[in-house]
């Protein structure tokens, strides 16, 4: 990972380093770019960006470029390994028809502030279609410069072939208790076509918290019975409980939403500031609706908020002491959970707060604030962490057989921290 969080766990257990769930079953965005999006037709995937690899799935993938500019855009599809690097796998033994796609459902802005192209396009579609479950990539470039990558949007094809259980139980070590939660994960291939063998080497189960990708973390094997295999009683499956996720409203422009302290238009956008906020670090624990890190993009009265949403320039204010040695940061699905210069605040003396500003197309967004400090990634220093939180855990699975060139993507679950075992 390209940070260390600060979990009840080892570091060293955090892979995927650059892979396509860390780095973030959601596009990084990059500058220039906005509202990047690769929703499933599968509901059963719910708000991943996950397809069955039979069974007629599709992928709705769409992106702004904010910029206004005349581009003719493509798409290639990339196979990677769970370690992030490329598969070896040559195109044709994973993709069945010809991979660099032209973009063609193209349209402009309409009645905006301020101008955007809108990009879409369908996958599988036409001919074009993929043979291997796994973890991919969509590439997008110029037509004119296919070396020179724009934007890489992940996602993922499963096969599914076991079954899998999951259950959030209150923590067993006593100080871990009001701050954590703990899963306990069954995978059972009892009825699976796949006869897994060296499950220790071979079998891979990964765990996110809600859709935050810098939560997730490889499992350990306990112990297998038969082809039942446990994951259980180890520190590395307990997770900061963390706090309900912040949330804003900018639907509607002509008034404050949820969130939202005051509205109004400067130079070509509307400008949207947002109520101070304090670190809950210290506070108890308050229910809030939220959608577990989430982003709808909809503008209120409009009939296509694709090409009819305002961007809005959304300013996030968190009171703080200047701290020099610590970095703030704004994250969540919206920009892929990154902590980088675009995400990064900035002390302003005269408010006695950290600042940010940030374009984002009208809808609702839940975030959350980060500090890092020395290097390492620290959630609860600011959000708090309770073990009453309301969060949702996704299990994903990866099997790569012996003497196989591909990790196979073959089981999924999903359960929330109040479903009752």
């Amino acid at each position: 990972m390209y940070f260390s969080i600060k979990l009840p766990m080892r570091i060293g257990h955090i892979l995927l380093a650059a892979m396509i769930l860390c780095s973030g079953l959601y596009a990084q965005t990059a500058a220039g770019f906005g509202s990047v999006q690769a929703v499933s037709s599968n509901k059963d995937y719910e708000n991943l960006p996950i397809i069955n690899l039979k069974g007629g799935d599709y992928l709705n993938v769409s992106f702004d470029d904010l910029q206004d500019r005349d581009m003719s855009l493509r798409y290639r599809v990339v196979l990677l390994n769970t370690d992030g690097s490329v598969s070896d796998l040559r195109e044709i033994e994973y993709f069945s028809g010809i991979n660099k796609t032209d973009i063609t459902e193209v349209d402009f802005s309409f009645n905006t502030r301020s101008n955007y192209v809108h990009y879409s396009f369908r996958f599988p579609d036409k001919g074009r279609s993929l043979k291997l479950s796994g973890a991919y990539r969509f590439e997008i470039f110029r037509t004119e410069a296919p070396d020179k990558v724009l934007l890489r949007i992940p996602f993922m094809v499963c096969e599914p072939s076991l079954q899998i259980a999951t259950e959030i139980k209150v923590p067993t070590r006593v100080e871990w208790r009001r701050s954590r939660q703990e899963l306990a994960v069954t995978v059972d291939a009892a009825k699976s076509p796949l006869r897994i063998t060296q499950a220790d080497r071979c079998l891979q189960v990964y765990a996110q918290q809600n859709l935050n990708t810098l939560s997730i973390r490889r499992l350990p094997l306990l112990f297998q019975v038969g082809s039942r295999f446990e994951f259980k009683d180890k520190t590395e499956m307990v997770f900061d409980g963390l706090n309900e996720f912040r949330n804003l409203d900018i639907r509607p422009v002509n008034y404050a939403g949820r969130g939202v302290e005051r509205i109004h238009v400067a130079g070509q956008r509307w400008n949207a500031l947002l109520e101070r906020q304090k670190s809950r670090e210290y506070t108890p624990y308050v229910d809030n609706d939220d959608i577990n890190g989430n982003f709808v993009i909809k503008a209120e009265n409009m009939d296509n908020s694709d090409l009819e949403a305002e961007y809005v320039n959304v300013h996030f204010v968190l009171e703080a002491e200047n701290q020099p040695l610590q970095e703030y940061f704004v994250i969540g699905k919206f920009n892929g959970w990154q902590c980088d210069e675009q995400s990064r605040m900035s002390y302003l003396p005269g408010q006695k707060a950290y600042t940010l500003s940030l374009p984002l197309k009208q809808g609702f967004y839940d975030y959350m604030f980060a500090c890092r400090t020395d290097g390492q990634l620290h959630i609860p220093y600011v959000e708090g962490n309770c073990q009453e939180t309301e969060n949702d855990y996704y299990v994903y699975v990866f099997y790569r057989e012996p003497g196989g060139r591909y990790d196979r993507f073959i089981g999924f679950d999903k359960t929330n921290s109040r479903t009752k075992p």
